[in-house]
């Protein structure tokens, strides 16, 4: 892989660690830039840290490798810098660093900070945007020298006709640049375009390299080394923040084969009416020759909630289905996900109302509880919110202006519960004087007396603010900040539900953990 990645590895760790990035420039007509490296790395070729995580997990009895994806606005020194936290957080938790078997692994994408962009705005200016830009001056100056000489005294509305029309047109290139510098959608294309084909090629190249290592070992032929690597496969999970969600979804999702003669039903995902939903098989985990894909944590991701109700063969769906277990950690108060993803997806997302939209990352647990939440028969969905409506109301409204006619079914209700979900809305931990404060949001308990109560926009408006200036409290980054949070986020990745509850001394003591920082828990029916 000469010249596509860079890796890095932890030094002195008991868990053999290493942090893979892509060399993607952020723009098109850039070359790579070189990296400070954390105290904690040491740089590495990237061939060889591939060859050493094949070797060790060709090695071990029970091999997982567990992929820690970043999200939007991560600048490079800022993704180094928090994978070395991940690494140290995970090494002093003794119920994972004993793990045998195990490789982490920190995935970065070419992301950018916000405003980092503003250099190029002119100069990347397409040509039509600076004809506009140039007639805008040019209006502005006729107005100003017109003004000057006559004062507009015979002409008063043509003068306001013309400086209104100049600020139109400035408004539109404006109105451009902003979009560009707060690099949402440069990180979009980034995501989709680099973040995922790079890294299933870095999956594809340990995958190749493990079956390489069988053949050699055992000196059988490739098809012999698959077979018995079935027997003994690589347990895959992964850990994916904002928009690495996405990342981490879609290259799992083109990684899988759903044509493969002994794989699932051809249409595993769409109910034609031909066959029932009850027919449909759960898709196999396999992925590649050596893998199988088995824990997916994420964390605020950006993904449209809506994708959860869609039958259709979404990339959600898609890659969700395949994972043993799967847990999604989110907080009402998201801002980033609530005002400014939609704001930004406004121009794209094909909805007739602002109450549709809202991303995954704004999930919060329709109850006053904290700790597991206990769910009454049939009203999984109920008990979900996303924004302004509950799953169940986006379903049956859906549902009631789709019409279901001819058999075709384009919506399900038992996707949602594939995941567990961790509502972090109310989440506290000390702070340096053991006074207990929200990590994600100010904490303000809306849901005492009403489980359906929701924040009040100026609650939003003040998150939001805070957020923009102090970067407090980190409404999309916190999960990474709180000692509860990472503990749930890396044990849940690394070990799974089962022994991440032993972990905790069974479920009446995970749960007292939960409720004790103020985070409600909703099983999966399907753990």
């Amino acid at each position: 892989m000469p010249g596509l990645f860079r890796a890095y590895v932890a030094k002195r760790t008991r868990i053999p660690t290493y942090f893979i990035e892509s060399t993607a420039p952020d723009n098109v007509d850039d070359g790579p830039v070189a990296a400070t490296v954390p105290e904690q790395l040491s740089q590495m070729d990237a061939n060889d840290a591939i060859k050493d995580i094949a070797d060790y997990l060709s090695r071990a009895d029970k091999p997982n490798l567990v992929v820690m994806v970043h999200g939007y606005n991560n600048p490079q020194q800022a993704v180094l810098e928090l994978y070395a936290r991940a690494s140290a957080t995970i090494e002093g938790d003794s119920k994972i660093s004993n793990r045998q078997g195990l490789v982490c692994v920190g995935y970065r994408w070419p992301s950018e900070h916000i405003l980092q962009p503003w250099r190029g705005t002119l100069t990347a200016l397409p040509t039509l945007l600076s004809w506009i830009l140039g007639l805008a001056l040019i209006l502005a100056t006729i107005y100003l020298l017109l003004g000057r000489l006559f004062g507009f005294t015979t002409h008063p509305i043509g003068g306001h006709v013309l400086i209104m029309l100049a600020l139109l047109l400035a408004g539109i290139v404006v109105c451009g640049a902003v979009l560009r510098i707060v690099v949402y959608f440069r990180d979009s294309y980034r995501a989709t375009n680099y973040g995922s084909p790079d890294l299933i090629e870095i999956i594809r190249q340990i995958d190749d390299k493990i079956i390489r290592n069988d053949m050699s070992r055992k000196k059988v032929d490739r098809n012999t080394a698959t077979n018995d690597r079935r027997e003994h496969q690589v347990t895959l999970s992964f850990i994916g923040h904002s928009m690495g969600g996405y990342v981490v979804t879609n290259a799992i999702r083109v990684l899988t084969d759903l044509f493969a003669n002994d794989d699932v039903s051809r249409r595993p995902y769409l109910n034609t009416g031909v066959v029932s939903t009850t027919e449909l098989t759960k898709p196999k985990p396999n992925i590649g020759d050596v893998f199988s894909v088995m824990h997916l944590v994420l964390a605020s991701p950006d993904i449209p909630a809506e994708a959860l109700l869609s039958n259709r063969a979404n990339f959600l769906a898609s890659s969700l289905r395949r994972f043993r277990e799967a847990y999604l950690f989110s907080n009402e108060g998201d801002e980033v996900l609530r005002q400014i993803s939609t704001m930004a997806n406004y121009f794209s997302f094909p909805t007739k109302s602002w109450k549709f939209g809202f991303r995954l990352g704004n999930v919060d647990i329709l109850s006053s509880d904290y700790g597991v939440v206990t769910t009454p028969r049939g009203s999984f969905l109920a008990m979900i919110r996303t924004g302004y409506y509950a799953l169940q109301e986006i379903y049956n409204k859906l549902r009631t202006r789709r019409q279901e006619v001819a058999g075709f079914h384009t919506l399900q209700d038992k996707l949602p519960e594939t995941f567990s979900y961790f509502d972090c809305t109310d989440y506290v931990e000390p702070d340096i004087s053991g006074r207990m404060r929200g990590v994600l949001t100010f904490a303000l308990k809306r849901k005492r007396h009403n489980p359906k109560a929701t924040m009040h926009w100026w609650s939003h408006l003040h998150l939001l603010l805070s957020y923009l200036i102090w970067q407090k409290p980190n409404v999309h980054g916190g999960y990474f900040e709180g000692a509860l949070s990472q503990q749930l986020i890396y044990r849940l990745a690394c070990l799974g539900y089962r022994d991440t509850v032993a972990a905790y001394g069974g479920l009446p003591q995970f749960s007292a953990a939960c409720s004790e920082k103020q985070v409600r828990v909703l099983l999966s029916p399907l753990l």
